[in-house]
């Protein structure tokens, strides 16, 4: 009696248990079917095809331009300016008047040497006509030819004096930003303005690693900036320093820069470019395809699977320079592969990929 009353207990739970299963089956089968209704997560990104190029490994340093004249304009005497021969930022040829400072007094001293001077000479000639008729000594014609050397040499130690209160231009320049007024009083060595020689070469002086110091004087280089320049010039290397500097560990070049535009001043910063090595076979990849992690560089290649839908790969690749468009990449890529640019950081391994616009693979290989 009570093995029977087990037996109806038994198969009475066996029957509510499959019950419950069979229904939570149908319920796990339905949100299966649910979620596969979705379709399975992808991003869209643009891709280029690699291709070889060929890359000059180069250095880029920092150079300064420098005129080919220049100096400070200084008054090596006092006095009180009487003339002021040029305009701020104005141009001035060699040999014109830059600045007269007061010099009547030395004009008068200078008319009466220079009568002293004829009396002397005249006292010579006396002399030496005397000596002919034996009327005069000897030792009368050299004092009075001592005399007159002694007023030759005050006269020039004037015209001197004048000169060096008449500040005429050196060479064709363009001068700089003065305050000078007819009347002001200036003290010995006062700084008038700066010359600057006008020519259609400048100086790029710049400072090289030692351990790129074998550049030779005929070299070329090039000359770049994002805000001065639209297009790249060169220049040749005409100057190199006899000894590396012992601060730095740098070497001094200087380059000559032939018809520079006239934008550029002295003073000015301009990128330098120097070639350090041979070429290289090299693949050229958008800068937008470069992704960095704490794992290293890398790019995601693109490759179809057996359904031929494109999925993402992550490779590790070697960057040897990189700027705002394009990257140099020496090691971890082939020729031919599909290479994910823009939209690239939106990927990980294995996701579906869509392909929109492919780029052409030269337009980065150029």
């Amino acid at each position: 009696m009570h093995f029977w009353r087990w037996v109806w207990t038994f198969l009475f739970c066996l029957i509510v248990v499959s019950v419950l299963g069979f229904v939570k089956f149908n319920q796990i089968k339905a949100a299966i079917a649910f979620g596969e209704s979705f379709p399975e997560p992808s991003e869209t990104v643009h891709s280029i095809v690699t291709e070889q190029s060929q890359w000059q490994p180069n250095l880029s340093v920092m150079g300064e331009v420098v005129a080919t004249r220049s100096l400070d304009l200084r008054n090596e005497l006092a006095g009180v300016i009487t003339k002021v021969g040029f305009v701020s930022g104005g141009n001035v040829g060699k040999g014109s008047l830059l600045l007269q400072f007061d010099v009547e007094n030395e004009e008068a001293q200078l008319a009466a040497l220079t009568a002293q001077v004829s009396i002397a000479q005249l006292e010579v000639n006396r002399f030496a006509e005397l000596i002919k008729s034996n009327a005069s000594s000897r030792d009368q014609l050299d004092r009075a030819k001592a005399q007159l050397a002694v007023a030759k040499a005050n006269v020039r130690a004037l015209q001197s004096t004048i000169t060096k209160k008449t500040l005429l231009a050196p060479f064709d320049a363009m001068v700089g930003l003065h305050q000078l007024e007819v009347g002001s009083y200036l003290s010995a060595n006062t700084l008038i303005t700066r010359l600057v020689s006008v020519s259609d070469a400048v100086w790029l002086d710049f400072l090289i690693p030692q351990e790129y110091a074998n550049l030779a004087e005929g070299d070329v280089v090039q000359i770049h900036s994002d805000s001065l320049l639209t297009a790249v010039f060169t220049a040749k290397v005409i100057a190199l320093s006899q000894e590396i500097d012992i601060a730095s560990r740098n070497l001094r070049a200087r380059a000559l820069w032939l018809n520079p535009p006239k934008q550029i001043k002295p003073g000015a910063l301009i990128e330098v470019k120097l070639s350090i090595g041979n070429n290289l076979n090299i693949v050229r990849i958008p800068s937008v395809a470069v992704r960095y992690d704490a794992f290293g560089t890398y790019v995601f290649i693109l490759n179809k699977d057996k359904n031929g839908a494109w999925r993402a790969t992550r490779r590790s690749i070697e960057v040897q320079a990189k700027d705002n468009k394009t990257a140099i990449v020496t090691a971890g890529l082939s020729i031919g592969q599909n290479i994910a640019s823009i939209g690239s950081s939106k990927l990980r391994e294995g996701i579906l990929v869509n392909v929109a616009s492919p780029d052409e693979g030269h337009a980065v290989n150029e």
